[in-house]
């Protein structure tokens, strides 16, 4: 395929029994392509001689490029004389890596399976050592063509000094070759591992089904559902067989079917706090055809309607119930972020294995199942989020300045849609652009322009439009203070947050174990990297972004609130570590380095260029990383949404968000609905206020725990509800005969994580001997009292 190659001397029988190789040069931008002549040909065949030298002429001048086959460990060795200042240009080097034997050809014997190409850069003013810079991204494999391409990097021009030898050493794989190219486009193994994650959709349907009837294979149904939902698909993107489109379906396939999961666990409506707030909402928007109608259950979503009018748009058009057009609102959104996240991985590293081994590491994130794709404001802002970044990318690459109109959409529709998300924007935008400014010479002042473009709308919002944002996130803000405060200030901080419920342990080593994988392999990557004098910007931002998801992760550990806070955090800080996590498995970078010639080993350098593993050592990575992966999504799954003790729906429990919506409850609340005035103030347990505020549309008043609590109800009880302006209280029955999951019966419950038996019968049964207090429905369960009436 090709010229053939010349040389200046005739070629031995032995050399010609060797394998073929072309090499091109393009003179416009110094390009070499080394490539297979003979497709039955191979260059490991065992009857190929001891030392084959072949000596080809670079095309286009009298340069001469041997290459060498050495008669042990067969390996590669392809010298050519380069000087020390190399010309403008593209400067790249495509070694094209031959897929073995084919047709009835000898396979190859066993052996080393690793393909490795070593690329010491040209050498540094003043020293005769050759050493490489170059960043772990400087070599990639092709999809469809196994092709690796090397950027080289240009040398500054200094005094004239003799040419010196650049090495390329290419230790060929003697293991089972790869399969044969395939098209760009082309679907490869998909179909197959997508039926196969699909068949972990139903036992976890059969799972959710044996949980709502408390059989007792229902949690193992469900676990192994997970596993078969989630591991083949990484295990077939680690497997880096797969090409961009295959490895865009395997992706979005994957997303697909774990939003199925979330869909599945309450198909009928929704039951999440947050997700009936949000449904309130849009129900308000579709009735009056109006944005910004006040919404008793969450006022500042009032100012971010970006959800609420897609939903409500959707449900207008279609005539579907605002419950089905939320569930495919939400869907369609979480679908789109995934989508934006593998184009964004993909143009920073140009490759798929990159892109996919990303996502499916960002799905292991505490919130990725449930919260991050229910029908909420933040689900609605996070693909308009990586639109931004990925926008942001095209542009500070070359793009045109549509990318940065493009980016301002984004920056715009986050504004609208969420207000954390659009804070995290601003700071992850500052953060691409520091790093750049921080690396590159001369300093590109222009790339200040997006994140002083979101930090202006984000301002302009909140300040002329979204004013009360910031009265409603001051108490979150406090919460994590104290958090923070909790995990450094020691015994004291501890004992002013009260007896929080601890987590298990097994749930702990499950969490850590995950953790402390991701951690060894940020530090491999980080020592890499300084090591290489990295200076790529993006890789320098997602290190330092990775460095704040461990700082931030360590709530986990702070009780039953600890896991919120951080998988909160780690919605945003958990991007940039998912790309540290695939640099590392992607690119093998070693855990433990070897030794040097002084036998040094931490702080060795690196080899140059990167490390291509193939056969049975990429075998071995791929069954590592697929069980490293699966471990964080195991630990995600216990430490994130929901609890583990509400993985799976069932009867009624109080205080347990989704398990704690019944017929009972949503019966009692749209009575209100249809039988209290709109004005009225009602107080209830977690539950009946959710169900209050969005169904029975009443203003809620949540911190009332002290008139539950109360065995008798006198005068400090009649002051409290005077001062709290309560008109009706909702009072479960039920809160007598069960303990709340999440420790607490109410909002600011003044007994949280103290309550060791239920609500009594004089607790519960005061409300019905008060003269003041009448009660005005009862469903068996639920019962309505009004106060202050005969």
């Amino acid at each position: 395929m090709g010229d053939q190659p010349t040389s200046g001397r005739k070629r031995t029988p032995e050399e010609t029994a060797a394998e073929t190789v072309v090499i091109k040069a393009a003179s416009p931008d110094e390009t070499v392509v080394i490539d297979k002549a003979a497709p039955g040909e191979t260059v490991l065949d065992d009857k190929a001689a001891p030392d084959p030298t072949v000596v080809i002429t670079k095309a286009g001048s009298d340069e001469t490029v041997v290459i060498t086959k050495a008669p042990a460990d067969d390996t590669v060795i392809i010298r050519a004389p380069v000087t020390k200042r190399r010309p403008a240009g593209d400067d790249t080097v495509i070694i094209r890596v031959p897929g073995g034997p084919k047709g009835g050809s000898k396979k190859r014997t066993a052996g080393d399976d690793t393909v490795i190409i070593r690329l010491p850069g040209g050498p540094r003013s003043g020293s005769a050592d050759v050493t490489s810079t170059q960043a772990l991204t400087t070599a990639r494999k092709r999809a469809a063509e196994d092709t690796i391409v090397i950027r080289l990097p240009q040398a500054p021009a200094k005094k004239k000094t003799a040419p010196v030898e650049e090495t390329v050493l290419i230790r060929l794989p003697a293991a089972a070759p790869e399969p044969e190219p395939r098209e760009r486009f082309a679907l490869g193994w998909a179909p197959w591992v997508l039926a196969l994650s699909s068949l972990g959709v139903v036992l976890v349907a059969l799972a959710y089904a044996g949980g709502r009837h408390e059989a007792s294979w229902a949690m193992a149904a469900y676990w192994i559902g997970q596993v078969i939902v989630f591991s083949p698909v990484v295990f077939r993107l680690l497997s880096r067989l797969a090409g961009v489109a295959e490895s865009f379906v395997l992706v979005m396939g994957l997303a697909t079917n774990q939003y199925m999961l979330k869909w599945m666990y309450s198909p009928d409506q929704f039951r999440f706090p947050d997700e009936l707030q949000h449904w309130l909402a849009t129900t308000l928007i579709t009735e009056s055809g109006e944005l910004f109608r006040q919404n008793n259950a969450l006022p500042p979503a009032v100012h971010f309607p970006g959800l609420a009018e897609m939903g409500a748009g959707l449900s207008l058009l279609t005539g579907l119930p605002v419950t089905a057009a939320g569930t495919i609102v939400a869907g369609v959104a979480h679908l789109i972020f995934v989508g934006w996240l593998f184009a964004a991985v993909l143009r920073a590293s140009d490759s798929p294995a990159m892109a996919g081994v990303a996502c499916v590491t960002y799905a292991t994130a505490m919130h990725y199942l449930f919260f991050n794709s229910m029908f909420l404001y933040a689900t609605a802002a996070l693909p308009f989020f990586m639109l931004t970044v990925w926008a942001h990318r095209r542009w500070r690459t070359g793009g045109a300045n549509r990318f940065l109109a493009l980016a301002a959409v984004g920056i715009t529709m986050t504004t609208v849609s969420h207000h954390v998300t659009a804070f995290a924007l601003v700071g992850t935008l500052l953060l691409l652009s520091l790093t750049e400014l921080a690396l590159d010479r001369p300093r590109p002042w222009a790339t200040l322009t997006v994140p002083a473009l979101a930090l202006a709308v984000v301002c302009c919002w909140i300040g002329f439009v979204a004013q009360d944002v910031i009265g409603y996130l001051e108490a979150p803000v406090q919460r994590l203070a104290a958090a923070l405060h909790q995990m450094f200030g020691g015994a004291a901080a501890a004992a002013e947050a009260g007896a929080a419920k601890p987590v298990p342990l097994v749930q702990l080593a499950v969490q850590g174990l995950g953790i402390l994988g991701l951690l060894v392999l940020f530090l491999a990557v980080a020592r890499d990297m300084i090591l290489r004098r990295d200076r790529d910007a993006w890789r320098w931002a997602a290190l330092v972004g990775g460095a704040v998801f461990f700082a931030g992760n360590g709530a986990r550990f702070l009780g039953s609130g600890g896991p919120e806070i951080a998988g909160r955090l780690s919605t945003f800080t958990y991007v940039p570590m998912s790309i540290i996590a695939a640099i590392a498995i992607v690119h093998a970078v070693p855990v433990v380095p070897p030794k040097d010639s002084h036998g040094r080993r931490w702080l060795s350098p690196p080899p140059p260029g990167v490390a291509v593993t193939t056969g049975r050592r990429l075998a071995g990575q791929v069954y590592i990383g697929t069980t490293l992966i699966t471990l964080l999504m195991v630990g995600a799954r216990t430490g994130g949404w929901p609890p583990v003790s509400a993985l799976l729906p069932g009867p009624y429990i109080p205080a347990a968000y989704e398990r704690s919506v019944d017929a009972y409850g949503v019966d009692a609340a749209r009575w209100q609905d249809r039988h209290l005035p709109r004005e009225s103030r009602v107080g209830g347990d977690i539950t009946a206020v959710a169900l209050s505020s969005t169904y029975g549309r009443i203003d809620p008043v949540r911190e009332v725990g002290d008139l539950y609590w109360a065995t008798s109800w006198g005068d400090a009880e009649e002051e409290t509800a005077r001062q709290l302006a309560l008109d009706y209280l909702v009072v479960d029955r039920r809160l007598g005969e069960l303990l709340p999951m999440d420790g607490a019966y109410f909002q600011g419950d003044p007994m949280a994580g103290r309550i060791t038996e239920p609500l009594s019968d004089a607790q519960l049964g005061k409300f019905d001997t008060t003269g003041s207090i009448s009660r005005l429905y009862d469903n068996g369960n639920v019962r309505i009292y009004r106060l202050g009436a005969s």
